[in-house]
């Protein structure tokens, strides 16, 4: 196989398909388990916080953090201590749940992220072309967050 001259700007990722059981995806149920942990099961925040005496909705922190992208799916908020929170979404493009915790400034200073496979298990894999539909995948685990037991809340674009 003949690669292409290393330059800054290329990267390149081979991935060979793997069999059954064996994903090329590296999924670690700890990071589920650490995100739920810290920040409670999926739609269990809010869906706008209090910020320097008023409100702060999932519109107002996308737009500080400059997270535009159609595949950015607000699903909660939370308060933490010392005027920090964390604002948790799905990255459609990436496929992953991540939850951003920032300063009462609205600097992030703490970053996780969980691929969405850890929570849907077999059925992410089954599903296809679905995977890299936003709506679809959210929608997948809102239902299976919803049969598990979890809060429930509105997932939002804004």
């Amino acid at each position: 196989m003949r690669f292409p001259p290393v330059s800054a700007v290329s990267c390149f990722i081979l991935c060979r398909p793997k069999g059954r059981g064996e994903r090329g995806v590296r999924v670690s149920i700890e990071d589920k388990e650490l995100i739920e942990t810290r920040f409670g099961p999926l739609w269990s925040g809010k869906t706008e916080i209090a910020f320097r005496g008023g409100v702060r909705t999932f519109r107002d922190v996308r737009r500080a953090l400059d997270l535009a992208g159609e595949d950015v799916m607000s699903i909660d908020l939370h308060e933490l201590p010392d005027g920090n929170f964390a604002y948790r979404y799905y990255d459609g493009d990436d496929r992953r749940v991540v939850v951003l915790v920032c300063d009462a400034e609205g600097g992030i200073f703490e970053e996780f992220r969980a691929h969405i496979a850890e929570w849907l298990g077999e059925l992410y894999y089954e599903s296809g072309a679905l995977a890299y539909d936003a709506d679809a995948m959210l929608h997948l685990l809102r239902k299976k967050s919803e049969d598990g037991g979890a809060s429930s809340g509105e997932a939002d674009r804004c």
